[in-house]
Order: C-alpha cells, then sequence, then structure tokens
C-alpha cells in the first residue's frame, strides 16, 4: 500500500472509531484531512520532507503530526491506542446500512466484531432480534456485507494501472526483456483487478528474473523461479512474471489473457477445426504440426477469425462475431473530443475553478467540456439554485470569451427527486445548455418505483443524460432493481443518453449494461464526473468501459464534433 493510502486509510479508521466513542465534531475533522490527502497530485512522502504537510487544506497542526508520523514509522500510536480500545474489525464499518452506532450495538450486544462475525450473527437470526434492527435492517446488512466480500482481495483499476505501467517500463528498460506484455483481468481492462500479469520473453531468463525481483517499491518476494515469479509490493498488489518462449508468446498471451469462458469456447472452435490449443501454441490435431504461436492474431486467424481486442474476450458473443469478420470497431481514446460531466467550485464538494477546467480541457486537446454542477437539494451537496443559473451562465460565457478553440458548456447535475420530478425549474433547465440529471436519495424504492422515476426524468424534454443510471457505489451499495428493458426503450424513444461514469467509485454503467445499451440503440456519453483535478484522468477508464461494452465511435455523444453535440442537444 502506498504511503498516501495508509495515511488516508488510517485517518478514517480514527473517525470511524472515534463516532464509535460517541466524540463530535473530530470524525469530520479527520474525514475532511483523509479527503484532501487522497486527491493529492503531488507525493506525500516530498510533502512531509519539505514539511509542508501543514500546507495541505484541512490539515492542521494535530494532524500533521499524526502524518508524519505515520510516514516515518509505518503506524500511528494514538490509532493503535483506539483500536484496542475498539476491537472492531475495520472492514466491519465498510458495510453500508451498518454505521458506528449500529456496529457499536452488535459489538456490545452480540460480541460482534468481525464480517465472519457478522454473517454468524445474520445467519442464526441473532440481529433481527435487536432493539433498532428488525428483519429489513438485516436484509439491508445482508446486501452490504455481500457487497464488502466481494471487493475483498482486488483493487481498482484506476489504482492498479499506474503501477504496472511502472513495473512494465522498469523491465523494458533493464533491456533484458525483448517482449513485455500484460495479461489477465488487467489486459482485458476490468474494473476490478486481483493480482498483475506479465508475459515476456528473455535470453538469460535469470538475469531477468533477477531484475524482476529487485523490482523499486519490491515488499516481498513470493516465488522465484525460472519461468515464474511472484512479487508483492509496497501497495500490496501482487505481481506475477512468466516468461515463454518466443516461438510461443502469442500463444501464450492469448491463453493467459481471455476470461476462462472466451479461452473454453475458443478449444471447441480450434477441435471443431480439427485443431488442438494451449499456452504453447496451436497444432495440427493429426500431424501435431505447429501451425501459429509465435504472435496472437495468427493464433486467431488460423483458425478463421479476425483478432479480438483483449477487452471483449468475455465470451459475450464475440467469437462468434469474429468468425463472420463483424468485430465492433471499438472507440480509441483521441476519437473523444470532450468531457461531458465535471463540476466547479460552485459545487460544494468541487474544488476546480474554471480556469484550471480550461488549461486541463487545452492539455487533452479537447474541443469542449460541460461545467455541470451540482443543482441544491436537501439531503446533498449544495450548488445551484434558479437564482444562480443565470450567474452560472455569466461566468461560462465570460471565460469562453477569454479561450479559443474549445467551447465551455453551462450545464448542471440535477437531483432526481423520489417522485422523478427535478430540483431546477424548468424555465432554469431550459436556459442551459446541457443538463444531467441522477438519482442522489431515497435509493431503497421499489422496481417499480425507482423505474418510473428514472423514466420521469429520461422523458423530462430539458433533460439530455442520465448520469451513473445504476447508482451504485463499488464496496459501499449496489446497483437499483431497475426494469431496464424499459428504460432503454424510453430513453431510446425521448432520445435521452445515459452515461457512462467513470469516476472508480462507481463505475456505471457496468460494461455489460453498457453492451446492451449498444444493442438498443441508446446513445451514451463519458462522464469523469470530476471534483477535483486528478479526476480528469479519469476518461481514460471511462473508456476502456466503453470498449468493454462494445462501443464504436457512433454511440458516444463524447465523439461528436462540438457543432454536432450542439445540434444533438438542442434536438
Amino acid at each position: 500500500m502506498s504511503a498516501r493510502k495508509q495515511v488516508v486509510e488510517i485517518l478514517n479508521q480514527i473517525a470511524d472509531l472515534l463516532e464509535i466513542k460517541g466524540v463530535e465534531y473530530k470524525p469530520r475533522a479527520y474525514r475532511r484531512a483523509a479527503r484532501e490527502i487522497d486527491s493529492l497530485t503531488e507525493d506525500l512522502t516530498d510533502i512531509h520532507k519539505e514539511d509542508r504537510l501543514e500546507d495541505i487544506p484541512s490539515v492542521g497542526e494535530n494532524i500533521a503530526e499524526k502524518v508524519a508520523e505515520i510516514l516515518e514509522t509505518g503506524k500511528l500510536e494514538y490509532h493503535q491506542d483506539l483500536k484496542r480500545e475498539i476491537p472492531i474489525d475495520p472492514d466491519l464499518l465498510k458495510v453500508r446500512n451498518l454505521g458506528p452506532k449500529k456496529a457499536k450495538k452488535l459489538w456490545e450486544e452480540l460480541d460482534v466484531t468481525s464480517l465472519s462475525g457478522l454473517e454468524e450473527a445474520l445467519n442464526s437470526g441473532r440481529i433481527r432480534e435487536l432493539k433498532g434492527f428488525g428483519p429489513k435492517s438485516e436484509e439491508n446488512i445482508l446486501k452490504g456485507l455481500q457487497i464488502v466480500k466481494e471487493s475483498q482481495g482486488k483493487s481498482h483499476l484506476s489504482e492498479v494501472l499506474p503501477e504496472a505501467r511502472r513495473i512494465k517500463e522498469e523491465l523494458v528498460d533493464s533491456s533484458l526483456f525483448d517482449k513485455v506484455a500484460f495479461a489477465g483481468s488487467l489486459r482485458r481492462r476490468k474494473y476490478a483487478v486481483g493480482d498483475v500479469d506479465i508475459l515476456a520473453t528473455a535470453d538469460d531468463r535469470d538475469k531477468a528474473m533477477d531484475q524482476f525481483a529487485s523490482l523499486d517499491g519490491l515488499e516481498e518476494v513470493l516465488s522465484k523461479g525460472e519461468t515464474k515469479s511472484s512479487v508483492r509490493i509496497e501497495s500490496g498488489l501482487r505481481v506475477d512474471l512468466r516468461i515463454v518462449d518466443e516461438a510461443s508468446f502469442g500463444s501464450a498471451l492469448q491463453y493467459f489473457t481471455g476470461s476462462q469462458e472466451h479461452n473454453v469456447r475458443l478449444r471447441q472452435v480450434a477441435i471443431s477445426d480439427r485443431y488442438k490449443l494451449n499456452e504453447y501454441g496451436l497444432y495440427d490435431e493429426e500431424t501435431e504440426e505447429k501451425v501459429a504461436g509465435e504472435e496472437e492474431e495468427a493464433v486467431y486467424n488460423k483458425m478463421g477469425l479476425t483478432w479480438i481486442p483483449p477487452e471483449l474476450r468475455e465470451d459475450r458473443g464475440e467469437i462468434e462475431v469474429a468468425g463472420d469478420d463483424q468485430l465492433p470497431q471499438l472507440v480509441e481514446q483521441d476519437e473523444v473530443k470532450g468531457d461531458l460531466h465535471c463540476h466547479s467550485e460552485r459545487s460544494s464538494d468541487g474544488h476546480i475553478t474554471l480556469e484550471v477546467l480550461v488549461q486541463q480541457a487545452r492539455k487533452r486537446n479537447y474541443r469542449y467540456l460541460a461545467v455541470t454542477d451540482h443543482a441544491e437539494t436537501a439531503g446533498i451537496v449544495g450548488g445551484l439554485t434558479d437564482d444562480q443559473v443565470t450567474k452560472h451562465l455569466e461566468e461560462i460565457k465570460s471565460a469562453n470569451n477569454s479561450v479559443e478553440g474549445l467551447e465551455l458548456l453551462a450545464g448542471v447535475e440535477a437531483n432526481i427527486q423520489p417522485d422523478g420530478a427535478l430540483d431546477l425549474s424548468q424555465d432554469s433547465l431550459e436556459e442551459l445548455d446541457l443538463v444531467i440529471a441522477g438519482v442522489h436519495s431515497h435509493f431503497d424504492q421499489s422496481k417499480v418505483e425507482i423505474t418510473e422515476r428514472t423514466v420521469r426524468a429520461i422523458e423530462n424534454p430539458s433533460v439530455d443524460i442520465i448520469a451513473h443510471p445504476t447508482g451504485r457505489k463499488l464496496g459501499e451499495r449496489g446497483s437499483f432493481d431497475l426494469d431496464w428493458e424499459e428504460i432503454f426503450a424510453r430513453a431510446r424513444k425521448a432520445g435521452t443518453a445515459l452515461e457512462i461514469n467513470a469516476s472508480p467509485a462507481r463505475t456505471d454503467l457496468e460494461d455489460k449494461l453498457v453492451k446492451r445499451a449498444v444493442e438498443k440503440g441508446v446513445k451514451l456519453t463519458i462522464g469523469t464526473d470530476s471534483h477535483r483535478v486528478n479526476h480528469l484522468d479519469y476518461m481514460e477508464l471511462g473508456i476502456h468501459l466503453a470498449r468493454r461494452g462494445w462501443c464504436e465511435k457512433p454511440n458516444l455523444l463524447n465523439t461528436l464534433s462540438l457543432t454536432d453535440l450542439k445540434a444533438w442537444l438542442d434536438n
């Protein structure tokens, strides 16, 4: 775990433990500090070395001293004291619908202090008997427990990619490897990655493995051999390296990239064509002659298939389509012309000025960027009111007057209220260039209620995009139980786009629903939901998600020219 992540985790755990103790105010201070540190683009260790910890917003003298102790010793005595006083596993507090007060009650009355203890108490029915819980509470906690368990042992792609790329670059720069490539779920760009698989070729395997076993940021060598070695780096991530023969590199890359289901189907194709396929190559069944293996493309081509992009290798029809040479031309990063979901300082949780948004958009060669600050609604972050929309428009217009080759779009992220109405008047919505609407509260509605609520927003003539449509937050809450056939049908008829929210906390729509939306002819858009400068980099994650959902350039609003986007918005 990186130093920054460790600090953030400890500060959040302190906040949780203090809440369990019933301490007021301090938990919020620790959470604010954790958020600010987590959003840093500068190395936290460097900030500490330069004695600038107190320059970080929300980090005062007291918290700065604690951060310094963590950075210098790897732990915090104050944190250890709290854990001894309150022996509740931090993972228990990640369970949605189980806040500090309920966790405290479970600990004091049922001696539940861990996920396994919680599961046992749920299965035995002991929780529903507690005052303040009941069957409905038990059901909600069980759902929350399942979500936490599913996320354990995996890291988000956003955390893994930078580390993996650093390691790959180090191996390539050593000049001891001829070929180096990612494999596994990382190469398929799944949002949750268990470990990093790297495939390589090398003339001197011993030296190559020695290089791998001495990587920068190494925490532990788990195993070391001539053809496979495994290490754990400081972030906690496991990295596996396989060195294969040059003649088998392509077949090995295919074998270690595809999902199990994809590989089973591919072997069935090989058998039907009288071949044998394994990690060493593609062989003629009768003569046992190797007919492909050095190049991955040749393995597919020899079986009459177009090479299948790694993101599609999930056995969702890609092999059949590849046999007809009808694979989609997946969207590329350079085809994206802009970001359609960003927040400025006008959102109370936004930390980006318009000037910085302009700079960042230019840096990315965007032609447009939508500033979609939150509308003000009870229960969520504050933001635009009807009275402030005009000022918002004026600020965007003023910013546009000072730039060329880029246009900021004045937008809003409105809240879809429980009955489907929005929290801004129709007059205000019609003034804006772009309106995104999303559900931010009342998540426990029935399937019928949440579907009707969303459909009403879809059919609102001022709404252009439905934000984070499933409402899920990874590791925190699951997706809404929506009638997707109804959602897709109404969205297509109304001409309302659905968002692929690229924020790692959401990753919403998930890839399977993206693919279904594409098949139903529903327009999609990628939004980073940026609240801080570094969030704008999430666009890459959104593109990976779009590609896994079979998105082509015409499926995404972000690929339109500014003129065509405006025409679509005005339609």
